[in-house]
């Protein structure tokens, strides 16, 4: 008898994903047209808007012509192709009616990531881990008419992070934040797992090698880790233990903004953040970062004009609708093979590391899906109202 329970529950659990891909089948489409813009895409399997479109195929969003989002053709920015060659299909070259064209066509405009592409991430014989010139990148003035075509509509328009940093121009950077009341400081930062030159390859050679131009030739960090970059190649080290208590920041979410978007009260974030200033008063912050230092990690944030605490999420809802997101918060390593799985967020747990924390797994199902699914959820029903 205690055999057939077994066998049953395990026949069970492996029914489960073929009922879950029955159900996603006999759910409904939706249209949402949605504009895509990402300028970082270095090859197919390396999308910065991945995640973007994995909500959209497991809510069924489809495009007006009734097909689903290609993620490899459905956005604006950098397409890459073979032998190092590549084409660019984005709005620099349309004219203002055009443009405007566009914001008429779109219901919501999503900027994914500006930095482009690197000439030493696009050249095989160049060094990844160094800095170089780009080849393409950055947020135009033909973006930014985009953007402000899009706000008088009052469509939606979702930037994150990178939008204004290098390598757009301080003219439009400057265009951006005196349209939706935010402002960058300069410093963007990252959570590193191991600071030890040895131990991580991956670390990048320019901050090592900038710390040590300012620091007597001297990089004595082992443990994990933060790196603060500014705009201007000032570079400042926290480490875990001698500066952190908590090496990995934590998204802090208030009550009121947790239950409309069903996201937990905290939550680790390891990845690329940049430190926004919330400039307008009208702006709502639903969520902040905080920065897990001791007296030596404050001091050295003091020392350089670094909050401690700063904008995980900037919206504005009222006369129109925008959110900046500071932090590559599209970019999760998500599985596809999972996206046409209904209810599929009711196994989360084990879709990711919950002992590693950098799994950027963990941020996609515990935080941005949920609130993605809000957003779109609300697009879609006030384009749906706008057309009765």
């Amino acid at each position: 008898m205690k055999s057939r329970i077994i066998l049953l529950i395990i026949g069970i659990f492996l029914a489960t994903p073929a009922w879950m891909r029955i159900s996603w089948e006999f759910t409904p489409k939706r249209v949402l047209n949605l504009l895509i813009v990402d300028k970082t895409v270095l090859n197919k399997n390396s999308l910065k808007h991945r995640s973007v479109n994995w909500i959209l195929d497991h809510e069924k969003y489809i495009k007006a012509d009734g097909k689903y989002y290609e993620i490899t053709e459905d956005y604006y920015g950098f397409f890459p192709g073979e032998n190092e060659k590549y084409e660019i299909r984005d709005l620099d070259n349309m004219d203002e009616a055009e443009v405007d064209s566009v914001s008429y066509r779109y219901n919501m405009v999503y900027y994914t990531d500006t930095y482009g592409v690197a000439a030493n991430e696009w050249y095989r014989h160049r060094d990844v881990n160094d800095r170089s010139e780009n080849i393409y990148g950055g947020m135009t003035e033909k973006d930014m008419l985009l953007l402000k075509k899009m706000k008088q509509k009052k469509k939606m328009i979702i930037a994150e992070f990178n939008s204004i940093a290098y390598p757009t121009t301080s003219a439009v950077r400057k265009d951006f934040e005196q349209t939706f009341g935010i402002e960058w400081s300069g410093w963007i930062a990252r959570h590193i797992a191991s600071l030890d030159t040895i131990n991580n390859p991956d670390l990048p050679k320019w901050v090592v090698r900038t710390h040590k131009q300012k620091n007597n030739g001297i990089w004595d960090f082992k443990n994990a880790g933060l790196i603060f970059v500014h705009e201007s190649g000032d570079v400042v080290i926290l480490e875990e233990g001698r500066d952190l208590n908590e090496s990995v920041p934590k998204i802090y979410t208030e009550k009121r903004y947790q239950d409309q978007y069903n996201v937990p009260p905290s939550l680790i974030y390891p990845y690329w953040i940049d430190i926004m200033v919330n400039k307008n008063d009208s702006n709502e912050v639903i969520s902040r970062y905080i920065i897990g230092t001791n007296r030596s990690g404050e001091k050295k944030l003091i020392d350089k004009r670094i909050p401690k605490v700063f904008p995980s999420i900037i919206r504005r809802t009222g006369d129109y609708k925008f959110y900046y997101f500071c932090g590559d918060y599209a970019d999760n390593p998500t599985k596809f093979r999972f996206a046409k799985l209904n209810r599929i967020n009711n196994l989360k747990f084990l879709m990711y590391n919950a002992v590693d924390v950098t799994d950027r797994n963990r941020f996609f199902w515990e935080f941005y899906l949920p609130m993605m699914q809000s957003i779109f959820r609300d697009v879609y029903l006030t384009s749906s109202r706008r057309l009765r």
